[in-house]
């Protein structure tokens, strides 16, 4: 049941309860859980407050709604590990998954006398036919270590793996600072976010080759879906 003498909405109240059931394994993977109409009469709310906490369950990657059939469990939210930065069509063959990536823009521009590709997209991972969209990243590339690096086609193929094999240039080492940014219009509709809150998760900085060149600066905006393992090593001594 909700408490409603907590000073927490009733909304957040239930998603926790839901989330709580589905990451025990109470619902299972694939299976439907509780109807709006069920969920009224089990936990004495209204349709508005269950439908303000499916959003967050939707937003979260737990759940998904098929019209007219109902609210289901779904994919578990990516675990990407920070040390892997970058790569993520690598990242997701090694885990026999299926890497989407759609370009929302391809062009050249001048910053401080250099002359970069642009290269922004959107990037997801694809099973059983349906498509979770989990980032929006935006590469800038010096023209000058790649030229004609744009005649490639980003959708089908991998940033990393075309540096590697057309210019022998291995992307090794990231420096990557994270921070919070506020949802604007065009990653609500790309990420389909439904909260009019929400804030995403930033990763913004350079990466560097075998030579210690840096070969890209990038930004990424993750969906709520994706969970960092941040791992690192400590020294003692210190």
């Amino acid at each position: 049941m909700l408490d409603k003498n907590d000073f927490t909405p009733l909304y957040i109240q239930l998603h926790r309860q839901l989330r709580l059931k589905i990451v025990n394994g109470e619902y299972k993977q694939g299976e439907a859980i509780p109807s709006e109409t069920e969920m009224m009469k089990l936990f004495d709310t209204t349709r508005g407050t269950i439908r303000k906490a499916l959003s967050l369950l939707v937003n979260e990657g737990l759940v998904h709604q098929v019209r007219g059939k109902g609210t289901f469990v779904r994919l578990s939210p990516l675990q990407y590990s920070i040390t892997n930065f970058g790569g993520f069509t690598d990242y997701l063959k090694n885990r026999n998954e299926e890497a989407i990536s759609k370009v929302l823009e391809q062009s050249r521009l001048i910053i401080d006398g250099t002359e970069y590709y642009q290269l922004t997209r959107v990037r997801g991972v694809k099973k059983e036919d349906v498509v979770s969209y989990l980032m929006i990243d935006t590469s800038l590339i010096p023209v000058s270590l790649f030229p004609d690096l744009d005649k490639n086609n980003f959708e089908n193929e991998s940033l990393y793996k075309i540096l590697r094999e057309q210019y022998r240039v291995s992307p090794t080492r990231s420096e990557i600072s994270l921070s919070p940014v506020l949802v604007d219009d065009q990653m609500r509709k790309i990420l389909e976010l439904k909260d009019e809150e929400v804030a995403l998760l930033k990763a913004e900085g350079n990466i560097y080759d075998q030579n210690n060149v840096r070969v890209e600066k990038v930004k990424i905006i993750y969906a709520p879906s994706i969970e960092f393992n941040i791992m690192t090593s400590i020294n003692a001594s210190i």
